[in-house]
C-alpha cells in the first residue's frame, strides 16, 4: 500500500507541475521580451523628440544614450545614419517605420524598434533602438533554471509528503493485520487499536465486535 500512495503521488506532482511550470515558463519568456521591446521603444521615442526639423541643413542632434549593449541612432529619408549608433544603412525595419509606423522587430540578432520622427505632417527621419536578443535570451534562461529548480524542490516535497501520509495510511492496517493473525493462532483476547482514521477505525470497531461475538459464543 504504501508503495502505491507513493506512485500515485509520484504521477499526479510531475503532471500537476507541468501543467503549472510549462505555460509560465512560456509566459515569463513573452513578458521578457515584451519588456525589453517597450524599452527600447521608450529610448526611441526619447530620442525622437530630440530631432529637430533642421537637422537636414546640418544641425547637430544629440540623441540620449542607448539603451546597455545596444545602439540608438538616427535616420534620414535616405536611410542614411545620421546620428548616433548603428548600422550605416537603413535596414528592412528602417524602411518600414517610413510607412508612418512604429515598427518591432529582428534584425541581425538584434531586438529592433523604430520610431518614425514626423514635422509637417510628414516623416522626416526615423530613430532606431536596438539591443542584443542573446541578453533577453539569457535572462530567460535564468528565470527558467530557477523556475526548474522550484519544480524540482515542489517534486521533492511532494514526495516527501506522500511517504509521510503512506505510513499514516498503512500503520493502522499492519496492525488490524497482526491483531487477525493473532486470533488465527487462537488469541481470541486480541483488539484491534483506534488510528485517526475513520475507515479504518470502522472496520477495527466491526473486527473488535465480531472477537467479541465470537468469544461469547465459545
Amino acid at each position: 500500500m504504501r508503495q502505491r500512495v507513493v506512485r500515485v503521488a509520484l504521477t499526479a506532482a510531475p503532471v500537476a507541475v507541468v501543467l503549472l511550470a510549462v505555460p509560465l515558463a512560456l509566459a515569463i519568456r513573452s513578458s521578457l521580451y515584451a519588456d525589453q521591446r517597450d524599452t527600447l521603444e521608450r529610448a526611441a521615442l526619447s530620442g525622437a523628440v530630440r530631432v529637430s526639423p533642421d537637422y537636414t541643413a546640418g544641425d547637430p542632434v544629440e540623441l540620449p544614450a542607448p539603451p546597455a549593449g545596444g545602439h540608438l541612432g538616427l535616420y534620414d529619408t535616405h536611410l542614411r545614419l545620421r546620428a548616433g549608433s548603428g548600422p550605416r544603412t537603413g535596414d528592412a525595419a528602417v524602411r518600414e517605420a517610413f510607412g508612418a509606423t512604429v515598427v518591432r522587430a529582428r534584425s541581425g540578432g538584434d531586438l529592433v524598434v523604430v520610431v518614425p520622427v514626423s514635422h509637417a505632417e510628414q516623416i522626416i527621419g526615423v530613430v532606431r533602438a536596438s539591443s542584443p536578443a542573446d541578453a533577453v535570451r539569457d535572462r530567460v534562461l535564468a528565470v527558467w533554471a530557477v523556475l526548474a529548480g522550484a519544480c524540482v524542490l515542489a517534486l521533492t516535497v511532494a514526495v516527501l509528503i506522500a511517504r509521510r501520509q503512506a505510513r499514516l495510511l498503512a500503520a493502522p492496517l499492519e496492525d488490524l493485520s497482526r491483531h487477525s493473525r493473532a486470533v488465527t493462532a487462537g488469541d481470541l483476547g486480541a483488539r484491534a487499536a483506534p488510528s485517526s482514521i475513520a475507515e479504518i477505525d470502522q472496520v477495527a470497531r466491526t473486527h473488535n465486535e465480531m472477537l467479541h461475538s465470537l468469544t461469547e459464543l465459545l
